[in-house]
């Protein structure tokens, strides 16, 4: 019988009509973009499955401050990005460390007001990437959680307007929820001999809601059948890699799997019903538990491969999904320190394919930017005098028929070379990886 708290998750509905004070909030911050009315929050209690018809489309965002002032050449696009075949459905993820400062008070109400001016530099290269890759489905992975979704409403009218001659894309449909990075637990799990920090939070973070995950989707998102795995506890864990200190004490009882959660969001195309898993880590290579993201990863092949008859989800519901059902697997998995976590029990499970995504680009490898730290064309994550990593993975189920994958990475002078360039504040330091599958009805 699960432990630990069991306040059942309520189904996902769609969500009505804006709340008064946070269309006037958007009506006066947002000068430059504007989310539409529409798209106000479900009860800061549920999570947040959007369906939103007659969405507006804001104002074209112009350039800020030390930002660039027009993207490279249009005619230079077949260089660093593919076109998506009419037919397919094109899954991405990436990690998009859109997080509050943590020094301040109020992280999450900063962060907000942030986002609020329409030019806040990260999400502005995040909308920009995700642009010019045109998914149908995107996982942000590190996007802070607020319990009223303005956080992920606010992103999605940055992808919603145009960033420099970027296209606006329509995400009608969103899906966001609890994470336990920076949720207290009132234990010392890090031994340090105090109570509080990031290190004795259930998952890493400084404060709740830290390290969050929104999905934005083109298609339906089948509200009934989402499931969320925020508090199924590690000790739960059949064989659990638990070190046996922890057995049967307070920690046992208070310390879940996941540092973030793991979600199985379905989403209909064309009478097709593909499943989104995703999750994400929180904790530095520095902190992690490879103990617990082994567990982790073990778990989730457990649950797409229909073996997981232990696992109970936020609703108090065991099971695992049943064999065949096409699936994707997106997001952050494991963190790197020196070498991958052990990604063998995904990697190699039967049913789970990995189509290793490299860089498009026309440019040699080692004549990219950085290539002197050992870039390899499969990684997502560029660090800063050290070798790159494979950080972000889509993986599809060995159940559906993959047309193409790719890591979004341009050379200078090609086709987006802005949003990756590491030596500018408007890069980004991940970058996207996509895959595209065929649907057929």
């Amino acid at each position: 019988m699960p432990t630990g708290s069991q306040t059942p998750a309520h189904r996902m509905k769609k969500r009505d009509i804006a709340k008064p004070g946070f269309a006037l909030v958007l009506v006066s911050c947002l000068s430059l973009a504007t989310v539409p009315a529409a798209q106000a929050s479900t009860s800061a209690a549920q999570p947040a499955v959007v369906g939103v018809a007659d969405a507006a489309t804001p104002d074209p965002l112009f350039p800020a401050p030390g930002q660039p002032t027009a993207p490279s050449a249009e005619d230079d696009r077949t260089a660093s990005t593919v076109a998506k075949d009419a037919d397919d459905l094109r899954v991405a993820t990436l990690h998009a460390n859109i997080t509050a400062d943590s020094s301040g008070d109020e992280p999450v109400k900063d962060l907000i007001a942030s986002l609020s001016t329409g030019n806040h530099t990260q999400a502005r290269a995040v909308a920009q990437t995700v642009q010019m890759n045109d998914p149908d489905v995107i996982v942000l992975t590190g996007v802070t959680y607020d319990k009223e979704h303005q956080i992920a409403e606010l992103l999605n009218g940055y992808l919603a307007a145009g960033q420099h001659s970027e296209s606006g894309l329509d995400f009608p449909y969103l899906f966001t929820e609890g994470t336990n990075s920076g949720r207290e637990s009132g234990v010392d799990l890090d031994g340090d001999g105090t109570i509080g920090g990031p290190g004795d939070a259930v998952g890493y973070g400084e404060y709740p809601g830290q390290y969050g995950t929104v999905i934005f989707s083109k298609y339906p998102i089948v509200e009934e059948e989402v499931r969320t795995f925020k508090e199924f506890l590690w000790s739960d864990v059949p064989d659990t890699s638990m070190p046996t200190g922890r057995d049967s004490s307070l920690e046992s009882s208070v310390l879940r799997l996941h540092e973030t959660s793991m979600w199985d969001v379905p989403v209909e195309v064309d009478g097709e019903t593909v499943h989104i898993i995703s999750a994400s880590v929180a904790s530095p290579p520095e902190a992690a538990d490879t103990d617990r993201g082994d567990d982790m990863r073990r778990v989730m092949a457990d649950y797409v491969a229909g073996r997981a008859w232990y696992l109970y989800d936020d609703e108090g519901e065991t099971g695992h999904m049943e064999p065949g059902t096409p699936f994707v697997v997106a997001g952050v998995p494991a963190v790197r320190s020196g070498e991958v976590e052990n990604l063998d029990v995904l990697l190699e499970s039967p049913v789970i394919r990995d189509t290793r995504p490299e860089a498009v680009t026309e440019v040699p490898e080692d004549e990219h930017p950085a290539a002197t730290w050992a870039t390899d064309p499969e990684d997502t994550r560029h660090v800063a005098e050290g070798r790159g990593e494979r950080a972000s993975f889509v993986l599809p189920s060995t159940s559906v028929d993959v047309s193409g994958s790719g890591v979004f990475w341009p050379a200078e002078g090609e086709y987006g070379y802005e949003v990756v360039d590491p030596e500018s504040v408007y890069g980004l330091d991940d970058r996207l990886v996509w895959l595209d599958l065929t649907i057929s009805s």
